[in-house]
């Protein structure tokens, strides 16, 4: 699997692709890594005010919007995705 994620003056736009057959494993596992903030090596998902997701075959397209006042770093974000990915491989 690989992603890639760009900057928009709005949040973040991520896509992850080569996920054929686990496109809505996957978009489980990020509303719950969401929901349970604290368990990510990262911290970043506490700074995400609302997903959007789109799964299409063997891509998942993520839209970050940034809480009021805060910034999602891209960084910490690829952390994450790192950590999360790892356990679709």
């Amino acid at each position: 699997m690989k992603f890639h994620i760009d900057q928009r003056e709005s949040g973040l736009q991520v896509r992850v692709e080569d996920v054929a057959g686990d496109e809505e494993a996957l978009v489980g596992a990020i509303r719950r890594c969401r929901q349970s903030a604290w368990a990510c090596p990262s911290g970043e998902c506490m700074n995400i005010a609302d997903i959007s997701e789109r799964v299409e075959a063997g891509r998942v397209s993520l839209t970050l919007i940034p809480r009021p006042g805060a910034r999602i770093d891209p960084t910490g974000i690829e952390h994450c995705l790192r950590y999360m990915l790892a356990a679709f491989r």
